[in-house]
């Protein structure tokens, strides 16, 4: 329980928590105990605060424009860490979840992921193989989870009844007041959607997005393979080349491959999970960017159409994406990369990222 972090809507801190007597630490475990063996929570605890943080750019009073934190109450974050715990530690013992994105769970970590792209790059530039990259954006990744389908996805890793009824009770019939300037809203009805501010939702939302991630990983077209160096494949125990079509870590995702039909069939896929889970993907956002096409410096960059197999769960027949100049950067993971793995890029990227600070800074 750290020290400094903001408390809910009853102004209870950890540091309160930490400095609680015998007494009360007995009380509080049976509450606990008794939230397990009901698979539910207090109605107090379904309470929460808004506070809409703006982001870096002027936000015109438009909530999309902030990031919303959700403040919960302390002693309910207390409980669902210990549950969060058990069942993170779980899932990573036993590789229940295949679809590669491993955020949330113990030995998880971003650094695979950012350094796979790297290589990928290196390699492609290295043996002048044809790489297609598409990072997609997910509006409001939390907010769109439909619980209906959160149940199926609990209920496809074959987790307990009782484990999936508390996880949901969570975010059923829940209240939200928010921050503004001039005090508090009247409270809100949450009607869809996980708290952000909730320690178990990062894991939740791997869950919920692992169907897709296996259903990429098992129907792959013309992804893109990573080779052994040339030195160690002559050697015996030499290291397999790596197949791979999709890099992702929590609701950062990129789709990969070697062609530009492997990269359709991949939207495809993407397309139909979107609409069957009632998940918004931002087209305007995605950033697409490939060695294999006739891209300069000067030249205007057209869009390139994506035509989709159409089914009963997919109505959208084609998808118009503008490419990146090779000699941009695009980011993942909060680090930035270039398609010709120059080095001269990420000066251009620092000189401008500090000459927008200091913008900030400029007196009018």
């Amino acid at each position: 329980m750290p020290n400094g972090k903001a408390s809910g809507p009853s102004m209870i801190t950890y540091e309160m928590l930490k400095h609680l007597g015998p007494f009360t630490n007995s009380l509080l475990l049976l509450l606990i105990c008794k939230c397990f063996a009901s698979t539910d929570i207090p109605n107090l605890w379904r309470q929460a605060m808004v506070f809409p943080i703006p982001k870096p750019h002027e936000w015109r009073c438009q909530l999309k424009n902030t990031h919303p934190i959700t403040l919960l109450e302390v002693i309910r974050k207390s409980f669902v860490k210990l549950f969060y715990n058990r069942l993170s530690a779980i899932l990573a013992a036993h590789d229940v979840l295949k679809g590669g994105n491993f955020a949330r769970l113990p030995g998880g970590t971003c650094r695979d992921p950012i350094i796979t792209l790297e290589s990928i790059i290196h390699d492609a530039n290295h043996n002048n193989s044809p790489l297609w990259i598409l990072s997609q954006d997910i509006s409001k990744a939390f907010d769109s989870v439909n619980l209906t389908m959160l149940k199926f996805a609990l209920e496809r890793i074959r987790l307990p009844a009782s484990a999936t009824t508390l996880i949901l009770s969570l975010f059923m019939n829940c209240s939200n007041r928010v921050f503004t300037a001039y005090g508090e809203t009247s409270s809100y009805r949450v009607r869809i959607g996980i708290d952000q501010g909730e320690v178990i939702s990062p894991l939740l939302w791997v869950i919920y997005i692992d169907p897709l991630l296996t259903v990429l990983k098992t129907e792959m077209l013309d992804p893109y393979i990573l080779r052994s160096p040339t030195l160690s494949s002559n050697m015996m125990g030499s290291t397999p080349d790596i197949v791979i079509n999709n890099l992702v870590f929590m609701d950062d995702s990129t789709l990969i491959s070697s062609s530009k039909a492997g990269l359709k069939h991949m939207l495809s896929i993407t397309e139909e999970f979107y609409a069957l889970n009632n998940t918004s993907a931002n087209h305007q956002k995605y950033v697409l960017i490939s060695n294999s096409l006739p891209l300069t410096t000067t030249s205007t960059v057209l869009p390139v159409e994506f035509h989709l197999s159409l089914s009963s769960l997919n109505d959208i027949s084609s998808i118009f994406i503008t490419p990146l100049s090779i000699t941009s950067s695009f980011r993942f993971l909060g680090v930035w990369f270039n398609i010709k793995g120059s080095h001269d890029f990420v000066k251009k990227q620092i000189a401008s990222e500090c000459n927008s600070f200091t913008v900030t800074l400029r007196l009018a």
